[in-house]
């Protein structure tokens, strides 16, 4: 079984590697041809959509179920939030059906290739703990939503470390009143232990569940505190309800 495992994960990274080099220079030459005109980098989000999805196509023993896409109106910019688990939260998350950036910490584009790829895309860089980043970052943020284009934060701040949806940080709520938009909340599982001691999950089943939004009036209505809480509390026990097995030895 082990053998087989291990067998899985390189035949899997194998094919992986090679297929990253190849989008990736798809990716650059997109970048190239559309940079001028192409403001909010919408052709090359449908580069990294397909690449996104290709990371999970490639292991023919993985799955992706979504549940909650009627929940998305079409045109409407969000600030989506989701907990993040690990790496794979990026591309996984290319399951919904809207252009959009993400905010990431700015040592993550340090990272070949995937770095190279956030800058390219227009993504949004935070320096950990600056406040003037912050507000370059709200401002910049605020910029997309304004021209119709989405932005993914993690609320937690970083990798959970159990499989538990963890405490939430005030940025993207802050964000949301700002920009008086919709929040979406996704919560996503299978992620966190999609590789672990011996290699790959094979089979192994990935979850998004599209919460329906809290709307920008229901934002208004709520400080800033409030918003944060509610979310917390909304996305710890759907995650609670889909992956008990994080939260079996929780008191």
């Amino acid at each position: 079984m082990l053998r087989m495992k291990r067998l899985k994960t390189i035949y899997y990274l194998t094919v992986l590697t090679l297929f990253t080099v190849v989008i990736f220079s798809v990716f650059a030459l997109t970048w190239l041809l559309t940079v001028l005109f192409d403001r909010n980098r919408a052709v090359c989000h449908h580069v990294s959509r397909f690449w996104s999805m290709m990371i999970y196509r490639l292991c023919p023993w993985w799955r992706i179920e979504v549940t909650g896409r009627e929940h998305i109106r079409p045109g409407r910019p969000y600030v989506v939030v989701s907990n993040h688990q690990a790496m794979l939260d990026i591309p996984l998350l290319y399951v919904l059906p809207f252009n959009f950036k993400w905010v990431s910490k700015r040592e993550v584009y340090k990272i070949p290739i995937f770095g190279w790829v956030l800058w390219m895309h227009g993504d949004v860089a935070i320096e950990r703990g600056g406040t003037a980043s912050a507000k370059a970052m709200l401002k910049s943020c605020e910029a997309y939503l304004k021209r119709g284009v989405s932005v993914i934060l993690f609320p937690e701040g970083t990798r959970t470390k159990t499989g538990r949806v963890n405490a939430f940080k005030e940025g993207a709520m802050i964000l949301a009143e700002q920009s008086v938009v919709d929040v979406l909340p996704v919560v996503i599982d299978g992620t966190f232990d999609a590789f672990g001691q011996g290699g790959i999950a094979a089979p192994h089943t990935f979850q998004v569940h599209i919460l329906p939004p809290v709307t920008a009036e229901e934002v208004a209505c709520c400080s800033t505190r409030e918003l944060r809480d509610r979310l917390h509390t909304l996305m710890e026990d759907t995650h609670r309800n889909i992956a008990p097995r994080h939260y079996s030895d929780s008191k």
